[in-house]
């Protein structure tokens, strides 16, 4: 039996680059804190002609589609936060990049691992706010896409292994790694040494002989399984 691999949507989120708004204390990308809907509409739109049967003129004809745009409108509503309150005066009615970030559990309790996400130029076309006696104010947002809109994939960082594997006492090694992920940040340590790292070879140099352990840590935002530690044995002769 096969059953599906499932993610409950507090993992799911959408982002806005504020940076050209110049906003006090505000750059980069902010979450838009608060919802606990979040939708993402992947939609074609088309145009019908028909086509009849030559040979059957009296059958009804069958439709064909012509492709003519493509959409992905996003969607959410939530709790009024008044923290995001000038956030969303600000960023209404303008068209900005935008980025629906799908994710799922981290390595920690309650950590998130970036799967990827969508970006695009987006415009907040609609927003609704109201509440009845008694109750939490909430907020409804609508998100229309404004030209293209990318998927970006984050990656799954994996063991590191080095080569050679053998180094001579006091004079420097370089260990060339495998498995790195471009754009990833490597640090490394070891007893009796202080290697460095510079692209994707890490240098060392032992002043005494026998099996050392290189320890090295990657690190890279959003993506799954960091930081990711992997050890090397280096053998020094």
């Amino acid at each position: 039996m096969t059953t599906p691999t499932t993610v409950k949507g507090q993992y799911f989120d959408v982002a806005v680059n504020v940076t050209s708004l110049a906003l006090p204390g505000l750059t980069g990308w902010v979450y838009l804190c608060g919802l606990n809907t979040r939708n993402l509409t992947h939609q074609l739109n088309t145009t019908d002609d028909t086509v009849a049967d030559c040979d059957r003129p009296g059958d009804a004809a069958w439709r064909i589609l012509s492709a003519t745009s493509q959409q992905k409108d996003m969607a959410g509503t939530g709790v009024h936060n008044l923290a995001n309150a000038s956030l969303i005066r600000a960023i209404f009615g303008k068209t900005l990049p935008y980025r629906f970030i799908e994710a799922q559990p981290g390595t920690t309790t309650n950590d998130k691992a970036m799967i990827g996400y969508w970006e695009g130029p987006y415009a907040f076309t609609n927003w609704q706010e109201g509440a009845t006696d008694g109750a939490n104010v909430t907020s409804q947002f609508t998100f229309a896409s404004d030209g293209a809109i990318v998927w970006v994939d984050m990656a799954t960082l994996v063991t590191i292994s080095v080569t050679p594997a053998t180094a001579t006492a006091n004079t420097a090694w370089n260990g060339t790694m495998s498995g790195r992920t471009p754009g990833s940040t490597v640090t490394a340590t070891s007893t009796g040494a202080t290697p460095t790292v510079s692209g994707n070879v890490i240098t060392a140099t032992w002043t005494t002989t026998g099996a050392k352990t290189l320890t090295i840590v990657e690190t890279l935002a959003g993506a799954s399984g960091s930081p990711k530690t992997s050890t090397a044995t280096v053998t020094v002769s």
